[in-house]
């Protein structure tokens, strides 16, 4: 706000006040407002604009008038000053910093001096822009609208027609051609702006000048919104060709750098030998035949979906799927940087940043969610580990082309490491399979508790139970076979459902042996107890006579005892259970243990 600090000061706000008396409250006394007001203390003004007590004042005689509703100064059209109500609807009294120019931008100027204007009087209550050579604008109050008019052969060049008349040539118009003007027929809409702006600030259509770094930040930042127009990134040449693809640094096969990022392992079917995954694939490339606009430092640029169907993107083939089938959840194109920024032509009315596109990498992430084929090595289940992958492929059409970038590349697990049967391990990019085919490798290693507490643990507490078969009396021969036979039966049913929840292999698992080894055993308990009273009795009918046992008593007296067959089935069941059943067991199991660590 205008706030005088000597009479020159006051008398000259007054002669450039005179144009706008009838413009401001017509037929009122009170017209402009000034920078000064009372409102927090009664008598005492000050400036607004910086809030302190004014030094010099030109208040008619008699007034301020003062009072609780009088807190803001207007000056009157003689130049005096009043109070009056904050609420009364007035002009404002504005004081603009001096630029050194004013310029106009949309043309075709030879130099930047030509596009050089200023304030240069008043004409039918408007003010006129003087350039510095021979154009000026000026107010054509007949036909209402604001001409460009070139003094040397007295033409209108251009013409623009505010919405309201009140408003000024000042900002980003369109302006209508009213002669050939740099190539533009009369009669062509072309887009001028004139404004005091900087050629590295934004011009909003108002003639605000804004920072560039304001532009497009989906933010509105000048008061009409302009700042958010027109905020397309990509700028393409009319000799794009969308089908071909770019070519690298000195005219080289283009490299494209790959981003593989698992995010989550959905499930795992050990049955199908398959996993389902989600994940994003985001090759990063450049495109020397194009340019950006409003790149924001340190944060990517989103590229609408309209300007993505326009350019160029890579194309590839997901190998290892299972049925061929996939999802595709979400597509997103961006800028990952923004180097070297350049300001357009002097002339161009749009003052937008210029980004080469050999100097920024573009990136498409494409997210996904897919079943994978894995092949699944149950040799050492269940302490197993499983590489699976995701395998891309270039199509062949662009064998010398484009090849994936060998160096450089990400590989990486965003998701929960600890799954419920496996855990996530050793996540990395493989690209050595050649320049055409990429991988991301994954290994799943299984959580053996759960296999143990199911599986082992059951096994080993039967075959203890049909150890303890053996401790019971030879007689009870019904109690021992049929507790034997039901630990073989139980045993059989806990291998048979194990092997249902496995894919079927013609390889031989180590657990596999395990239970073999179990079911061995069990059988051979089975058979001592049928058949050992049968061995022993036909053992006994082929010798002559039973074994003579000669013992001596303390006495001296000597007795002659011979074996009986009841006695010889337990010492032989007993040898049986002590010295061959465990052994054997803990040997197997140790042979068994040493396989799988050393596998």
């Amino acid at each position: 706000m205008a706030v005088p600090s000597s009479p020159d000061d006051n008398n000259h706000l007054h002669k450039e006040l005179q144009p706008f008396y009838e413009t401001c409250q017509p037929g009122s006394l009170y017209k402009f407002y000034i920078g000064i007001a009372d409102e927090a203390e009664e008598g005492v003004w000050v400036n607004i604009n910086s809030q302190k007590q004014i030094v010099y004042d030109n208040f008619r005689a008699s007034h301020p008038r003062g009072g609780r509703i009088h807190n803001c100064g207007h000056i009157f059209p003689g130049g005096d000053w009043s109070d009056t109500s904050c609420a009364t609807e007035l002009c404002g009294t504005c004081h603009v910093d001096r630029s050194e120019f004013l310029y106009l931008r949309g043309l075709c100027f030879p130099t930047e001096q030509k596009m050089y204007f200023r304030l240069g009087g008043y004409i039918e209550g408007r003010p006129l822009f003087r350039g510095y050579f021979d154009l000026i604008i000026l107010w054509e109050d007949i036909s209402l609208r604001w001409l460009l008019k070139s003094i040397e052969n007295n033409v209108t060049m251009a013409w623009f027609s505010p919405h309201e008349r009140h408003h000024y040539p000042i900002g980003r118009h369109t302006w209508t051609t009213g002669d050939l003007v740099c190539g533009f027929h009369s009669g062509t809409d072309i887009a001028l702006s004139l404004s005091s702006c900087p050629h590295d600030m934004f011009t909003c259509k108002s003639g605000f000048c804004l920072d560039q770094r304001y532009r497009c930040n989906f933010r509105y930042e000048c008061l009409d919104g302009s700042d958010e127009d027109d905020c397309g990134v990509v700028v393409i040449d009319s000799s794009y060709r969308r089908h071909l693809p770019p070519r690298g640094p000195q005219d080289t096969t283009l490299l494209l750098t790959p981003t593989l990022t698992l995010t989550r392992i959905a499930g795992i079917d050990d049955i199908s030998m398959a996993v389902d995954l989600e994940f994003i694939v985001s090759p990063t490339w450049r495109d020397d035949r194009l340019s950006f606009n409003h790149l924001h430092p340190n944060t990517n640029t989103l590229i609408l979906e309209e300007e993505v169907k326009q350019i160029w993107t890579p194309k590839y083939q997901l190998v290892n799927l299972e049925g061929g089938q996939y999802e595709l959840l979400d597509e997103t194109m961006v800028v990952t940087t923004s180097n070297l920024p350049s300001l357009p032509d002097f002339n161009a009315a749009k003052r937008d940043f210029v980004y080469p596109g050999a100097s920024n990498n573009l990136s498409i992430i494409h997210q996904y969610t897919a079943r994978f084929t894995c092949a699944f090595d149950l040799y050492v289940y269940p302490f197993d580990v499983q590489v699976c992958s995701i395998d891309l492929r270039l199509p062949w059409t662009y064998n010398d082309i484009v090849e994936f970038s060998r160096t450089g590349g990400v590989g990486s697990y965003t998701g929960q490491r600890d799954l419920s049967l496996y855990t996530v391990k050793n996540v990395r990019l493989n690209s050595e399979s050649g320049p055409d085919q990429l991988s991301l490798k994954f290994e799943l290693h299984r959580r053996g508790g759960l296999v143990l507490l199911s599986t082992f643990v059951p096994s080993v507490l039967l075959l203890l139970v049909s150890w303890a078969t053996l401790f019971v009396k030879q007689e009870a021969l019904n109690v021992r076979a049929i507790m034997s036979l039901t630990t073989l039966l139980v045993l059989y049913t806990l291998f048979s459902n194990l092997s249902s929840s496995m894919p079927n292999t013609a390889a031989i698992k180590l657990i596999d042996i395990w239970f073999f080894l179990i079911i061995l055993l069990l059988f051979f308990n089975i058979m001592v107890h049928i058949f050992v009273e049968f061995l022993v009795h036909r053992c006994s009918q082929s010798t002559e006579g039973a074994p003579e046992t000669i013992k001596v008593s303390p006495f001296g007296r000597v007795f002659v005892q011979r074996e009986t067959s009841t006695a010889r089935v337990e010492r032989i069941v007993s040898t049986y259970r002590t010295y061959i059943f465990p052994p054997t067991f803990l040997i197997s199991t140790v042979t068994l243990g040493v396989m799988m660590f050393l596998i």
